[in-house]
């Protein structure tokens, strides 16, 4: 080796050198060629499974019309209505008033023939009238146009609450002759009649603002559960008041068969 370095000889070259750039050129060459293609692949592969999602969006819109239809409005207006409302009956309405409510007793002796003189009490006090819809009675839905038809079930009134703390008596007409606290007592037993009478009065009163809030109620229980109820409107008959149009089958509710 001494002797080729002396005379000016080339030292010798490193053996595989050339090989491994041909390597690394192949590689590369390979690279440039598949990932296009696989980045090409995954993005069609992408847009495929954005397509299909919203195919399967649209498939899941829920439509009112198909609701009616199909019958589901009346499994899932059910649901709605026992989620919010446990005790199966709608409060549409309530009435506070401050209530008077007198008793006159007549009397006399003598079988009869000598009137006595009458006994006048009165009795005050603070009512609270609640008035509900029972979600167990057949409710009527029926979809025209934009336009929901509900026949709803007669408005009912629960016990009048009547505060005790506010109630008095007061002896209008009084006398000596008379015992002013049987008929006091007298009164005061049948508050309970004289309650259900005048709450069955005061319906009139509240009948529109329980209208009112009917619609907003199946108007929002539309819009939770279908995608195109915001253009509906909703209109509420109830079922003691006259129809306006023929009768026409629709959808029902009721409840359980009786056995």
């Amino acid at each position: 080796m001494n002797e080729a370095l002396a005379g000016g000889g080339e030292p010798p070259k490193r053996k595989g050198t050339g090989g491994s750039w041909a390597v690394a050129i192949v590689f590369l060459t390979i690279a440039c060629l598949v990932l296009p293609i696989l980045l090409i692949r995954s993005t069609m592969k992408r847009v495929r499974s954005l397509g299909g999602a919203a195919e399967s969006a649209l498939i899941a819109v829920r439509k009112v019309a198909e609701g009616f239809q199909t019958g589901k409005v009346e499994t899932t207006f059910r649901s709605y209505a026992t989620e919010l409302n446990t005790v199966a009956k709608f409060e549409f309405a309530e009435l506070r008033q401050l209530e008077s409510f007198e008793r006159t007793d007549s009397a006399s002796i003598g079988w009869g023939s000598i009137p006595l003189p009458d006994v006048v009490v009165e009795a005050r006090g603070q009512v609270v009238y609640t008035y509900v819809l029972d979600f167990k009675k057949r409710w009527d839905l029926k979809l025209e146009g934009q336009r929901v038809e509900v026949t709803a079930p007669a408005p009912e009134f629960s016990a009048p609450a009547l505060d005790p703390s506010t109630l008095r008596f007061e002896t209008k007409r009084g006398s000596v002759l008379r015992n002013e606290e049987t008929v006091r007592a007298s009164l005061q037993d049948g508050l309970s009649a004289l309650l259900n009478q005048r709450a069955r009065e005061h319906l009139p009163l509240v009948r529109e603002s329980g209208r009112k809030s009917t619609e907003d109620f199946v108007k929002n229980f539309l819009l939770s559960n279908y995608d195109d109820a915001a253009a509906l409107t909703v209109r509420v008959r109830f079922a003691d008041e006259p129809s306006e149009t023929p009768a026409v089958p629709s959808l029902s509710m009721e409840g359980t068969p009786k056995k």
